[in-house]
């Protein structure tokens, strides 16, 4: 009998939930699954420029599994750009140090401050959430097209910490934490050379 696979550790989940073809049908020709450390583990090696030595430290996995799992998140994507797929980012056994839920009726992803039994979605106040942690899995029933909302990086209170996705066009700044009525400022990361 296999020994059960170790969590892989995650930072926070992608900003998008996948990706369609441009020109072609949704669903039509079909799809490939991206698995939450397939994208973590082409994020750390591809965009952050990581050694695969220090990338699988932050996955909490060895160097070969996080190999294994870099070659495979690769052949997927490769798969999918030569054959015009729809490319959906979810599942995987994952482990985040924070709770992360993403609104199903305007697709903002957050991480809300503290330990709280009942969550809303800071930006339009729904309670219809997935809770990403817990599934390793976003409810996505098919490869409809989500709104085209542009999202690139986090929103953060300064003083509660909640963070929010943002949203290209709105600044940070004219969102105000629904925690703590503190104004929210944009998370920056370090530039990698």
């Amino acid at each position: 009998m296999p020994r059960p696979k170790r969590r892989r550790k995650v930072f926070r989940p992608p900003l998008i939930s996948g990706f369609l073809p441009f020109g072609s049908s949704a669903g039509s020709s079909g799809g490939i699954s991206l698995l939450y450390e397939e994208f973590e583990a082409m994020r750390l090696a591809d965009y952050e420029g990581l050694p695969q030595q220090e990338a699988a430290g932050r996955m909490e996995v060895s160097r070969p599994t996080f190999s294994r799992i870099y070659d495979l998140a690769r052949q997927k994507l490769a798969k999918a750009l030569v054959e015009g797929l729809a490319l959906t980012i979810e599942g995987g056994n994952i482990l985040f140090d924070e709770d992360w839920f993403r609104c199903n009726n305007c697709h903002t992803a957050f991480s809300p401050p503290g330990k709280s039994s009942f969550v809303v979605c800071p930006v339009c106040r729904s309670s219809d959430l997935s809770d990403i942690r817990k599934s390793g899995r976003e409810s996505v029933p098919d490869m409809l097209p989500r709104p085209a909302i542009h999202q690139t990086g986090f929103c953060v209170c300064s003083r509660c910490g909640l963070k929010v996705s943002h949203q290209a066009g709105i600044p940070c700044r004219s969102l105000v934490c629904p925690v703590c009525s503190t104004p929210m400022i944009r998370e920056h990361h370090p530039v990698i050379p």
